[in-house]
Formats: C-alpha cells, sequence, structure tokens
C-alpha cells in the first residue's frame, strides 16, 4: 500500500512539473520567448494549418486536462486506471519534449528552441512514467488473497 501511495505522490508531481513545462519557454525569437501553447498558434508557419494541425493542437492541449484526471483518480483512489493514463500522458509530453530538447541549443542564432520548458516538461513526463510504474508493480491484496498469502 505504501508503495502505491509514493509512486502516486510521484506521479503526481511529474504531471504536476509537465504541464508547468508547457507554459515555460520553447521557442526564442530574438528577445520573444513563447510556449509551447503561443507555438502551437504559429501552426501554420509551420504547414500544420490543415487537419493534422488540428490533431496536434487538440493532442496537445488536452495534455492538461489528462493530469487532471489522472490525478482526480488518484483522489478518488483508482490507481491503476490514473497511472495508465499517467502513462499516455508521459509518453506523450515526453516524446514532444525530448524532440524539443535534442534540437535546442544553439544560442548564438536569432531563432532557436530554448530549453527551459522542453527539459522541464521532459523531466515531468520521466517523473510521471516512473511514478505510474511503480504503482502498477505495486502488490496489493485483493479479496481473493489473505494477508499471509495463502488462499
Amino acid at each position: 500500500m505504501r508503495r502505491t501511495w509514493v509512486g502516486a505522490v510521484v506521479a503526481v508531481v511529474g504531471l504536476i512539473t509537465a504541464v508547468a513545462g508547457t507554459f515555460l519557454p520553447w521557442l526564442r525569437s530574438g528577445s520573444v520567448r513563447r510556449s509551447s501553447y503561443e507555438v502551437l498558434a504559429l501552426r501554420g508557419l509551420a504547414g500544420l494549418d490543415g487537419v493534422d494541425g488540428e490533431v496536434v493542437r487538440g493532442i496537445w492541449v488536452g495534455l492538461t486536462p489528462l493530469a487532471v484526471c489522472c490525478t482526480a483518480l488518484w483522489v478518488l483512489r483508482f490507481p491503476r486506471i490514473a497511472a495508465c493514463l499517467a502513462l499516455l500522458f508521459g509518453t506523450i509530453a515526453g516524446t514532444v519534449a525530448a524532440l524539443a530538447a535534442v534540437q535546442g541549443g544553439d544560442e548564438g542564432s536569432p531563432v532557436g528552441i530554448s530549453a527551459v520548458g522542453p527539459v522541464v516538461t521532459l523531466g515531468g513526463a520521466v517523473l510521471g512514467i516512473a511514478g505510474a510504474i511503480t504503482v502498477l508493480t505495486a502488490k496489493t491484496r485483493t479479496a481473493f488473497s489473505s494477508p499471509g498469502g495463502r488462499p
């Protein structure tokens, strides 16, 4: 029971950190810093103004409500469902953040990827996944098992 509780706390801290990272700077253009949501508003410039762009925007904007649902499910004591959703959250947010983090770094150019937002989001996603795996691998007692382990 304690392992499930610790895993849930680690996952919730990770989800909160990852969501906060989406609001930090992801793109820099001169002295202007833009969050991931502001970058999505510029998706027409990247050629993602069609259906694909709407799908990408919908998934990315849907990450915050997904994190809230995970947290609510843990509070309502549905740890396994919450952990599965946290794995989904961590996979999506972590993949996007990792791709952005490895592309950033050239501080000499006038336009580039700011490392702050992607790195914080990636760290939160990793914590969320680690907590979710901890919850899913924790042994729990069921109605069919006795405390001594014998049926």
